[in-house]
């Protein structure tokens, strides 16, 4: 076969949680946003993050309950092998030279644990303040006319990016099939750009360029970064979103006390409360959409946690398509969404989302050796060479023990 599948695994569907839930969270902000306030946009994105500390509280319920049962087993078993060694034991070590060296690994482990602990504060800071500065950049310097290009330049700065900063501060290895897909993905979205240069409002092509090229170092620097910092500090998602949504709330706050009463032109929390939610049913809406974004923010985030940073491709592309298809049934931008325009979108979408797939090994391809470098491959061959490791094992020791039966047989 050409084509195959990589073995199923159910984190794979991991990447579908971010497209299906921010579409119903669209629908729900609707139902009771009246006037949408940037601010209150990114106080609303941070405080959905403090919501992921409800399955953080309930694993970690789950971890400590399994912990405690497995501790009162091992107690009882080592009181056990206490009695029954106790008096054989007692005098094999010398009580002082065992408590100077626990002391010392104690101190040690403190010196160790006091490093980590503030490695830890600081990164986790810098992600705060990076988190922060995407989504201000995205309110400082978006348009409207950079709307016909996100599906097209913004898509190929953003795979550029992340594939870019996985590569160098994630170590991750590229091979012949992931310069293969991203090449043809590169190629196709720069098409699509040129196709949707005409109709772009008040030549801003370039401006788009620009801005897109930032916005994604911006956000594929949050996220790769987030994932260096949840592996090598031992943070699940669920806790890392609900630390930096509590700072980052507590920032926007201190931030609207002082702006709303200097500046109201820059504020916007208090006035998008005073503006959207009026009663206890749209109190209702508020917390439903701040759930539902949290659904979607924790599937981009355990994406990125189980899988890696570039699999968020297969969410961006989907979101994208679903996106671009309501544009065109609305008509926003004259003639861009004409049936001849989908249908071409339609099937370059369907070429890229392909790339992805194959780019992050769902997809394999059985030709020109865009299989060989795959983790299924590797994993073959390491089991091909393990087997064929064990067997010539087997046969040297049959050797041997013939050779042994002959030497004895002589004897």
């Amino acid at each position: 076969m050409w084509i195959e599948f990589s073995e199923f695994n159910l984190k794979l569907l991991i990447p579908l949680i971010f497209p299906i839930f921010k579409r119903i969270q669209d629908y729900t902000k609707k139902s009771y946003l009246k006037n949408e306030y940037q601010i209150f946009k990114i106080f609303r994105n941070f405080s959905s993050y403090i919501f992921s500390v409800i399955p953080f509280l309930i694993i970690k319920y789950r971890t400590k309950n399994s912990k405690i049962k497995e501790k009162d087993t091992q107690t009882k078993s080592k009181t056990e092998e206490s009695e029954e060694d106790n008096e054989s034991t007692s005098y094999a070590y010398t009580l002082s030279n065992i408590t100077t060296l626990s002391n010392e690994i104690t101190e040690l482990k403190k010196k160790n644990d006091r490093k980590r602990t503030i490695y830890s504060i600081i990164f986790l800071l810098i992600l705060c303040a990076l988190g922060m500065l995407s989504y201000f950049y995205r309110y400082w310097f978006e348009l409207e006319q950079f709307a016909v290009a996100k599906q097209s330049i913004g898509i190929f700065f953003e795979i550029f990016d992340y594939v870019f900063l996985s590569y160098l501060i994630l170590k991750q290895k590229l091979y012949k099939h992931n310069f293969v897909s991203s090449g043809i993905i590169a190629l196709i979205l720069i098409i699509l750009f040129i196709i949707s240069l005409p109709y772009k409002q008040d030549n801003k092509f370039f401006l788009s360029i620009v801005y897109f090229l930032f916005y994604s170092m911006c956000f594929g620097s949050y996220d790769v970064l987030g994932k260096k910092y949840m592996t090598k500090c031992f943070v699940t998602p669920y806790f890392f979103m609900f630390i930096v949504g509590v700072i980052n709330v507590t920032f926007l706050l201190f931030y609207e006390l002082f702006t709303y009463f200097l500046n109201p032109d820059i504020s916007g929390i208090i006035s998008g409360f005073r503006d959207n939610i009026k009663s206890i049913g749209e109190a209702f809406l508020f917390i439903l959409d701040l759930i539902l974004q949290d659904i979607w923010n924790l599937g981009i985030w355990l994406t990125v946690y189980y899988l890696t940073p570039c699999h968020y491709f297969i969410s961006e592309y989907i979101s994208e398509y679903v996106y671009y298809m309501i544009e065109a049934r609305d008509k926003n931008y004259k003639n861009f969404y004409s049936t001849s325009n989908v249908v071409i979108f339609s099937i370059c979408y369907f070429i890229n989302f392909l790339c992805c797939l194959i780019f992050n090994e769902v997809v394999i391809l059985n030709f020109c050796g865009l299989d060989y470098n795959t983790k299924k491959r590797i994993n073959q061959r390491i089991s091909k060479e393990s087997n064929e490791i064990r067997n010539l094992h087997n046969l040297i020791e049959m050797d041997d023990s013939e050779n042994d039966d002959e030497n004895d047989a002589n004897n």
